[in-house]
């Protein structure tokens, strides 16, 4: 049986593209967030607020967040933003961006998968989850009813399913899209193509590349419903084959709670590794594992990784080595997902922007070498969780230009 069901899902029309759909919703600042929220009332980003996007006096209230996020909701189908498939279909989305290595491009299938315990081998994790965030996105699966941004999942490509895929995106295309930077185009597959094409996808084990925490959120959901759980049992996602996904660092700022200077914390770099100080942002980058840059003092340098503290295959990745050799033991990081002396920079923000927030408030950055899908399928494999923001996936997908409406499953058929 597939673990790939089609859906009767909903796309955003073209003319509509534009207004609605957004980056990631972590892809923004809480002020940027509110200031395209109240400039557009279109914008996805109003069915997605979370606390972080109110008035600190009103974060208590989440009830009347949850009810503002489905009143946005209802405004996109008033205005009749998106084209509904009646039968169940599945998505070829695909998403190409310009890179100073040259252009990148990757084909997702998109559809619904079930929703899974942490034992089921199915769909494999390999990160933790923050229960707080998880609880929020849950209670706004069931309130709003719908959701947009997929869950990421990467599978291991053979050719039979490449070349299927290839066949049906020379179909003519249901959205052609262009906005921050990301071109995107979507094709919609019915009927027995799709029905084929989910045979392909067959039970293959599935590895959650981004969107662990509505994985997480859709498992709460579900077991809070478990008498009645009808679609709630599965969730939306997209797959994408390994060799063509791009895994980019997220970057580290560590705040010192001893206050101690640029000099003393060099000092305590020097006692886990090896550190040389290097001529600019990009001559510390590290080009290899093994290796992260460093910004202190205003002053870039290479810091040579501790060896790992155990021989599992998570224990070898240089965020891990990172984590247990030197932000646990120099600076007290111990729970890097909750302390709030730690924060993280995706690398596409630059180092520039690294540097500029560390000269603000006096932290060090800390520079990641990215590590492979090939190092993310080993970890979950082995069922291991690697610390948080331990890799960010470029392009991601764009919220809202996907919609599954809950409501249209009960008597579709599509699960």
């Amino acid at each position: 049986m597939s673990v790939l069901h089609p859906f009767p899902g909903l796309v955003v029309h073209s003319e509509w593209a534009e207004r609605v759909t957004t980056g990631p919703y972590d892809a923004y600042s809480p002020d940027e967030r509110a200031a395209l929220s109240e400039a557009n009332p279109y914008s996805f980003l109003n069915v997605t607020r979370s606390m972080e996007d109110v008035p600190e006096e009103r974060r208590h209230d989440v009830d009347g967040l949850l009810a503002e996020c489905a009143e946005a909701m209802e405004r996109l189908y008033d205005v009749g933003a998106y084209r509904s498939f009646e039968d169940p279909a599945l998505f070829l989305y695909r998403l190409e961006v310009d890179r100073s290595e040259g252009r990148h491009s990757q084909t997702g299938i998109m559809g619904l998968v079930p929703v899974v315990g942490d034992l089921d081998h199915r769909i494999l994790r390999h990160e933790e989850v923050r229960p707080d965030r998880t609880e929020l996105m849950a209670r706004h699966l069931v309130t709003v009813g719908a959701s947009s941004s997929p869950i990421s999942l990467a599978y291991r490509a053979d050719a039979d399913l490449d070349a299927e895929v290839a066949r049906c995106c020379a179909a003519e295309p249901v959205l052609v899209s262009a906005s921050e930077g990301v071109d995107q185009v979507v094709w919609a597959v019915t009927g027995s193509d799709a029905e084929h094409l989910a045979n392909l996808v067959g039970d293959r084990t599935l590895y959650v590349t981004d969107g662990h925490h509505r994985m997480a959120a859709a498992a709460q959901a579900l077991q809070a419903n478990e008498d009645a759980p009808g679609p709630l049992a599965w969730t939306q996602a997209v797959l994408f084959p390994d060799q063509e996904m791009l895994v980019l660092p997220f970057h580290r700022r560590v705040g010192d709670a001893r206050r101690r200077s640029p000099a003393d914390l060099l000092g305590a770099l020097w006692t886990v590794g090896s550190i040389e100080e290097r001529d600019g942002a990009e001559a510390a980058r590290p080009d290899l594992p093994g290796r992260v840059g460093v910004y202190l003092g205003g002053r870039w340098y290479s810091l040579v990784l501790p060896e790992a503290a155990g021989d599992r295959a998570v224990d070898l990745l240089d965020v891990a080595r990172l984590q247990d050799g030197v932000l646990g033991p120099v600076f007290g990081i111990i729970d890097p997902g909750r302390d709030p002396m730690i924060d993280y920079v995706p690398d596409p923000a630059g180092l520039d922007a690294l540097a500029g927030r560390c000269d603000e408030d006096g932290r060090v950055g800390f520079v990641t070498h990215p590590l492979s899908v090939t190092e993310l399928m080993a970890v979950a494999d082995a069922g291991g969780l690697m610390p948080p923001k331990s890799s960010y996936f470029e392009p991601k997908p764009r919220s809202g230009v996907f919609l599954r409406r809950l409501d249209r499953e009960v008597n579709s058929g599509a699960v």
